[in-house]
């Protein structure tokens, strides 16, 4: 297969765009570069140390399926040299980050003890260089002494990751995809590296590529011609358009589309409104839709936590040409663990952003959708940046409630005073998620007990919850996500529920007690159409 230079060409949708730091799979923490120091000195360095060490312990953990998700990497013994390269390259590459993630921890440990109520001037001047002018030393109201991060000011200063930055065009499956937090992308066939700003106009141009053919050979501003060249690199383009499931609705009703997990389009001939958006890019005979079943235009993309199932740099750098305006919850100022979503979103190349607070209201042609608290499934964390929402579109009121546990009644009481009777109420039931080290643990500068991690989980409603929710609101329909399940999320979600697992008894229950009211419900899995 050859293509000319001027030959019109699409890139295939399976085909992945996957954006890369320093070869790991971009996520939340890793966009910001402060998050992304912690991440890269404590999670990072130490697996590519260990791999390098001993890959066959690796090797044996990684066939064993119940510790898929776990610190071992899933890769060939034959990837240590490649492995023991990147090591080399990410201490040299990336020292600056690691320097500030070293002197933070050591100097926050300092911080612990020697804050003891009295004033914090006296230690700006034992502040290391990597921490000056980027941090504030404060107290919290009962005295804690807390650095608190000026995120603004990280590029400014030097603190950056974008010399780590990195496309990779993969034909690999999503099923086949290797876990986002363990296993750093390695060349094979099937695979092309770029090194290109995640903020690139060029990535606007491939991506738009998958519904919208341009020449082969504008190709060459990302990609050098032996790659061009290569055979498996060629066979992620065709000439023909993709087959598209009816991307637009010109219909008098509202349309609702599930596209996995808690991706849900929102559809009016005038509006188009995306919330969470994850999806497959492999096409199936499944009922499931992709990125190209979605509008040449999204009005509105809202996001509403800042976890990796909800906020995906690869699905949102794509989506970057399409989206009129990204709405955002504030975060908590400062915070390592609240990081900045509209300024990560700037990052990414956005420029409409708009950060909201609680009841905040954004008028949308015909309606409105309006942030609302969200309680829970941070472990216990100080973290501001999460929204449940409310969209009201022609009279259809609609209740994402994503992953919130519901645990104060009292709270959504007085919801129900915004919102009114729901339409519909989506709802995630993961009631027994990882403990709060899985996904935080780089960022705590003090060591955990194990039985303190286990008590504090990244946990959503169970079905007494969700159900008091749904009574309370007087919900006419009830969704539950599938929670990773889709075959195409394992690598992002790290689970698989049995049967009898605490998920799905959780789920039952629930789906019991909607049946006893009457309430109509359906645990929503691969893809769904609705009409309101």
């Amino acid at each position: 297969m050859r293509f000319e230079a001027g030959t019109p060409v699409y890139l295939k949708p399976s085909v992945k765009m996957e954006l890369l730091l320093d070869r790991w799979l971009a996520w939340p923490h890793l966009v910001p570069p402060v998050q992304y120091a912690m991440n890269l000195a404590f999670r990072y360095l130490p697996a590519l140390q260990s791999f390098v060490a001993n890959p066959k312990i690796h090797v044996a953990a990684s066939n064993d399926p119940a510790l898929y998700g776990g610190p071992f990497m899933d890769l060939p013994e034959a990837a240590a040299g490649e492995i023991a390269a990147l090591l080399d390259e990410t201490r040299q590459r990336s020292a600056a980050l690691l320097r500030f993630a070293a002197d933070f921890k050591a100097f926050d440990r300092m911080l612990q003890e020697a804050g003891t109520g009295h004033s914090l001037d006296a230690l700006y001047e034992k502040l290391p260089a990597t921490l000056a002018g980027l941090t504030e030393l404060v107290y919290d109201h009962n005295n804690q002494p807390v650095i608190r991060i000026i995120e603004e000011l990280a590029e400014r200063t030097g603190l950056s990751n974008r010399a780590s930055q990195e496309l990779l065009l993969s034909t690999v499956a999503d099923a086949d995809r290797k876990f986002f937090m363990n296993t750093p992308r390695v060349s094979g066939p099937g695979n092309a590296f770029a090194r290109v700003p995640f903020a690139s106009p060029l990535l606007d141009k491939l991506a738009a590529m998958r519904t919208r053919a341009a020449p082969f050979g504008e190709l060459a501003e990302l990609f050098d011609a032996a790659t061009l060249a290569r055979e498996d690199v060629l066979e992620m383009f065709d000439t023909e358009a993709p087959a598209r499931k009816a991307p637009d609705y010109d219909g008098e009703q509202v349309r609702v589309r599930h596209f996995g997990h808690a991706c849900v389009l929102i559809q009016t001939p005038e509006v188009n409104i995306l919330i969470d958006p994850m999806f497959t890019w492999d096409a199936a005979d499944d009922g499931r839709f992709t990125y190209v079943d979605l509008p040449d235009r999204i009005d509105y993309l809202v996001i509403s936590h800042c976890h990796q199932d909800h906020f995906s740099p690869e699905a949102l750098v794509q989506l970057r040409h399409k989206v009129g305006q990204a709405i955002v919850p504030r975060n908590r100022t400062g915070s390592l663990a609240d990081p900045s979503m509209e300024l990560a979103l700037r990052s990414l190349g956005y420029r409409d952003v708009r950060s909201v607070g609680a009841f905040d209201s954004v008028a949308v042609p015909d309606g409105e959708i309006v942030s609302l608290p969200f309680t829970g499934e941070h472990a216990d964390l100080d973290i501001y940046s999460k929204q449940t929402l409310f969209v009201r579109v022609k009279e259809r009121r609609f209740f994402f409630l994503v992953d919130s546990d519901a645990i104060n009644p009292a709270l959504y009481q007085l919801v129900r005073e915004t919102a009114g009777t729901p339409d519909a109420i989506f709802v995630g039931m993961e009631c027994n998620g990882a403990p709060l080290s899985w996904l935080y643990g780089p960022l705590m500068t003090k060591p955990l007990s194990r039985r303190d991690d286990d008590s504090r989980r990244l946990s959503a409603s169970n079905a007494a919850r969700a159900w008091r929710l749904v009574s309370d609101l007087g919900a006419r329909r009830a969704f539950i996500y599938a929670m990773g399940q889709e075959p195409w999320l394992r690598y992002v979600m790290g689970a698989e529920y049995a049967p009898d697992s605490i998920q799905a008894r959780q789920i039952r229950n629930f789906f019991e007690r909607c049946e006893q009211a009457g309430v109509s419900f359906e645990h929503l899995h691969i893809g769904k159409e609705m009409l309101y």
